[in-house]
Formats: C-alpha cells, sequence, structure tokens
C-alpha cells in the first residue's frame, strides 16, 4: 500500500511540473502518456486524449520524461512580440520573457524610409551585447538605415533575468 501511495504522490506532485510520462508494465510494453491520476489501485494515464486505465499490479515503473530549459534561441512567437514608441517611431521587439525599460532614441536624418530588423543577443543583466541589421523582414537595404538601427539597438536595455539562459535570443524592429 506505500508503494501505492508513493507513486501516487511523486504523480500529483510532478503532474503540473512534467506533462509527458512513460508508463513502463509488467509484460514490458511502454505507455507514453499523461498520467491523469490513481484511484482505488488503478492508475488513469492519457493516451493521445483517450483515457486508458491500467491495475497497479500490472504497472513496473513509472518515468518522468527528461526536461529541457529555454536555451535562449529566439522563438519566432506572435505573443512575443511588444510596441513600443521613441517619438514619431515605431519599435517591436521579440524576445522570450523580456521587457524593454530602456527604449533607444530613434533619428532619421534623411528621407529614407524602411523597416530594419535588427538580431540582437541580450546578456542576464539585459544589455544588448550583439547587434546585426538586415535580418529576416527587413525592407531596406540602406547602409544608412542599417548603422542608425545597429546603434539604436546596441542602446536598448531589458530587464535583467539572473535565472535565465546566459545569452537570450531575440530582434528589434524599427519602422523608419
Amino acid at each position: 500500500m506505500k508503494k501505492y501511495f508513493l507513486v501516487f504522490f511523486i504523480c500529483n506532485c510532478f503532474i503540473s511540473v512534467f506533462a509527458q510520462h512513460t508508463l513502463v508494465l509488467k509484460n514490458g510494453e511502454k505507455v507514453k502518456g499523461v498520467v491523469m491520476g490513481i484511484q482505488d489501485d488503478v492508475l488513469s494515464i492519457a493516451v493521445n486524449r483517450n483515457l486508458v486505465k491500467y491495475p497497479m499490479v500490472e504497472v513496473s515503473s513509472l518515468f518522468f520524461d527528461e526536461y529541457v530549459p529555454y536555451d535562449g534561441k529566439l522563438i519566432a512567437a506572435e505573443e512575443n512580440i511588444k510596441t513600443v514608441k521613441s517619438g514619431n517611431y515605431t519599435i517591436k521587439y521579440n524576445i522570450k520573457d523580456r521587457k524593454m525599460v530602456q527604449v533607444p532614441t530613434i533619428s532619421n536624418g534623411t528621407r529614407t524610409t524602411g523597416v530594419v530588423v535588427v538580431n540582437i543577443v541580450v546578456n542576464q543583466n539585459g544589455n544588448v551585447i550583439s547587434a546585426k541589421p538586415g535580418g529576416i523582414g527587413s525592407t531596406t537595404t540602406s547602409e544608412y538605415l542599417y548603422t542608425k538601427a545597429q546603434f539604436a539597438a546596441q542602446s536598448a536595455k531589458f530587464e535583467p533575468d539572473y535565472k535565465g539562459p546566459v545569452r537570450t535570443e531575440g530582434t528589434i524592429e524599427i519602422s523608419y
């Protein structure tokens, strides 16, 4: 009975942290799914969104699949894109779990227009340590706008994240 309680406790503690599980039955069969619970010595697991039940006497082991932490690579998702204004200019930025705390000053001494996407790398302190203009989505090849955008992106500052990756990739899009 203690064994069943321990398995139940482990399942309930970690089900919110780890969504994917591997159940190994005594006959050697492996079942991948999401453990939903244990009740009356019956383990319930959702396999391809279908609930399947196994008596605990048939269960050999239960494994939690490995959690892979965020590595800092750019995740291009619409919900990550944020917009700020710098004077009359619009800046969009896309960087996971970071908020821009110092908006760069944007200027344009010419009548040249276009969008410049700058690929950036931000360290844990929130400083932009790398800025390369001309990323996917740029609508101009103007060297003048590229230079202005690069220096503007380098002056941006983001919230620090000391528990996150050492380097976080993102983009800053400036519409001139």
